[in-house]
């Protein structure tokens, strides 16, 4: 089953969106990040034919943060199978038990993504990989904050990050310090909202790059890739997925990020956070353009926009 949107309803739903959002006053702007406009705001849409939407503060260059664990899953499946990667993520090999996730100032889970990708022991080539992934998927370069690195490997080293690591028992697939340096900084990325939807809707349109025509990865783990995005910005991921439908990720700098398989990908930004660290803007704008649109991974009918 297929459903026909026009390309002037894309349009519509965007502009609306921006209207609707661009003047709450809601939210706090994490502390670790030099935001130059506080209220700034954007919208973009990228289809999986490459056009563009663009409302309001698209090319605002901020923090990926928990954005880049999509790219790293791009890498992950594509060098594993899904029951490898499943057996990787959630059993300790030490004690055959799932392992206890340890309290560090990032992600444990981000972390432990990247110490499985391989090469292991060469954290320049490992890196590498996952940024030339990234540029890719984005048919663009991301910049690295270099201040907001250096705080929150400080961050980091101050919590005693690698001995919690090693106190919870927590498998790794690489040295730990190469791991967790080199997810620090993937979060310490910028990029903007067009880059972002760029990065998603290359996702969406099984692994080729919209934009250029590239093809990045293996259109067959794309539906893979999607299904590990689909906790949601919030906490509360089950409850995002029956909202609003489309998987999402979200950023401390303010991005987030719905990828829709066959459709494209939505990324709105915003700097001000709510308590979850979510942006209030972009959640909100992504939620109504996702509804406005009757865009949900769950439903049925297969959406195609007609211009």
């Amino acid at each position: 089953m297929e459903r026909k949107i026009s390309f002037g309803d894309v349009q519509v739903a965007v502009t609306e969106a921006y209207e609707a959002y661009k003047s709450i006053k809601e939210g706090t702007v994490d502390s670790r990040i030099d935001v130059k406009d506080p209220k700034a705001f954007g919208i973009s849409i990228v289809l999986t034919d490459g056009t563009v939407v663009n409302k309001g503060d698209t090319d605002v260059l901020s923090a990926l943060g928990d954005i880049t664990k999509i790219p790293t899953h791009v890498i992950l499946l594509s060098q594993n199978s899904p029951e490898e990667l499943v057996k990787k993520a959630g059993v300790c090999r030490c004690h055959g038990r799932k392992a206890e996730k340890p309290r560090i100032p990032v992600s444990a889970h981000g972390v432990r993504a990247v110490s499985a990708i391989v090469p292991q022991n060469d954290p320049d080539g490992k890196m590498d990989i996952i940024v030339s992934n990234i540029e890719s998927l984005m048919a663009s370069a991301p910049v690295l904050d270099d201040k907001l690195y250096e705080t929150l490997k400080k961050e980091v080293a101050d919590a005693n990050t690698i001995d919690t690591i090693a106190a919870a028992d927590y498998t790794l697939y690489d040295q730990a310090d190469i791991a967790l340096d080199i997810y620090t900084k993937l979060v310490a990325l910028q990029a903007t909202a067009e880059q972002a939807a760029t990065l998603g809707a290359t996702i969406a349109a099984d692994g080729r790059n919209p934009k250029n025509g590239q093809e990045v990865f293996d259109g067959k783990i794309s539906a893979n890739v999607t299904a590990l995005v689909a906790r949601g910005p919030h906490r509360e991921g089950r409850a995002w997925m029956m909202e609003v439908g489309v998987p999402a990720k979200s950023s401390f700098g303010g991005l987030v990020l719905a990828i829709m398989p066959g459709f494209g990908a939505i990324a709105a930004y915003s700097p001000e956070l709510d308590e979850n660290g979510v942006s209030v803007k972009a959640a909100k704008a992504v939620k109504y353009i996702a509804n406005k649109l009757q865009l949900n991974v769950y439903a049925s009918a297969r959406v195609e926009v007609v211009k």
